[in-house]
């Protein structure tokens, strides 16, 4: 009984000796464009997290090759399906497609994510007590307090908690000051 068999790989075209005499160019591969699927808050956390990385993909794209952002980076407002879109613009902003611009629907993506409704707050103490612990086997106290403020932040925008937290008596800091006062008092 015979396995399958192995495919040579058609990578090295550089000859048995390694010595590659032609330069080698960089293929982009097609980057993966978020959709707008719903208008819920936990839906437009997920986008915004997979846009955020997107932008970056584009932006070291763009530095890389010397592309211009504008020529490569696809605008908001072409993400989100031309129903939904008109749905949202008639009920929710009361104007009409046309007057839609992408920075306006930045805007009313940025207002629906700054509110949130009782039910869709999550269990803050849960998330917390089940992600967020300080790991005591790391002997360096200054790397210890900052990787739990990392996964802190991390956690606050994975779960989108920045508007549960804000003035709800936890100790969000609201600047950078007010994080480094934090850090210098654990530390």
């Amino acid at each position: 009984m015979s396995g399958p068999q192995q495919k040579r790989s058609q990578a090295n075209t550089a000859g048995d000796d390694g010595d590659a005499s032609q330069p080698t160019t960089k293929l982009w591969t097609a980057l993966k464009l978020p959709p707008i699927i719903y208008f819920s808050h936990g839906a437009l956390v997920k986008w915004r997290r997979e846009r955020e990385l997107y932008e970056a993909a584009v932006i070291a794209r763009c530095q890389e090759s010397s592309e211009s952002l504008a020529a490569v980076m696809t605008p908001v407002i072409s993400t989100i399906h031309r129903r939904l879109l008109k749905t949202f613009c008639e009920l929710e902003l009361k104007m009409s497609v046309s007057e839609m611009t992408n920075d306006r629907l930045i805007t009313a993506i940025n207002q629906i994510l700054a509110t949130m409704m009782n039910d869709q707050i999550p269990n803050v103490h849960a998330i917390m007590n089940q992600h967020l612990r300080m790991d005591l086997r790391q002997k360096d106290v200054k790397a210890r307090v900052l990787n739990y403020f990392d996964k802190f932040d991390e956690l606050i925008e994975e779960y989108g908690l920045s508007v549960a937290l804000d003035g709800a008596g936890f100790a969000v800091p609201r600047s950078r000051s007010d994080g480094e006062a934090q850090y210098t008092a654990l530390v």
